[in-house]
């Protein structure tokens, strides 16, 4: 199966909500080579510019975008199951595309290395926000390692406890 056959071909469940993504909307120097045939990959010229960069970026904040509009799709069809005028079918088609989609990007992160980089999320609420500075980032950091570090001394201090107890019983046991 090729890339324009997987899960950007739009299906006409996809179309009537409006989640529909095909091939021809995507930028004509798409660099995503390894998923299409040799000839059409021809217009890629160089895979490692920036350009080719900023566009596979865009690209994967698009299908990220997706993968979460079929996320509350599918989620809404889950929720409202035995409501009336709700379509199992359509839940199914949602659910089914969006296994596609996450199949597609993950694989589109790993081959154009766009997944080794975070993706902050391009909606307005985050912009205000900010982006977080590298103070930010290390001071998060410093916490998570903190917590895990902690999580870990629990676990030894528990694991020497159930040894202590577990010598303890061998020891008071008669031998026989």
């Amino acid at each position: 199966m090729n890339f324009s056959q997987q899960s950007y071909a739009s299906s006409s469940s996809q179309a009537s909500m409006g989640l529909a993504y095909s091939i021809s909307t995507l930028p004509p120097n798409y660099s995503i080579a390894p998923f299409l045939s040799q000839e059409s990959s021809t217009s890629v010229t160089d895979q490692n510019s920036p350009e080719a960069f900023k566009q596979n970026i865009q690209i994967a904040l698009d299908q990220v975008a997706r993968v979460g509009a079929l996320a509350r799709s599918g989620l809404n069809g889950i929720q409202n199951a035995y409501q009336a005028g709700n379509n199992p079918a359509q839940t199914e088609a949602d659910l089914i595309a969006l296994d596609q989609t996450l199949h597609t990007l993950a694989d589109f992160l790993k081959t154009t290395g766009v997944g080794a980089y975070p993706l902050l999320p391009s909606d307005p609420q985050s912009a205000v926000s900010g982006f977080p500075t590298e103070q930010h980032l290390i001071t998060e950091m410093n916490r998570e390692v903190q917590f895990l570090y902690e999580k870990l001394k629990r676990i030894q201090e528990s694991s020497g406890v159930v040894a202590q107890h577990l010598s303890t019983l061998d020891t008071t046991r008669p031998k026989p």
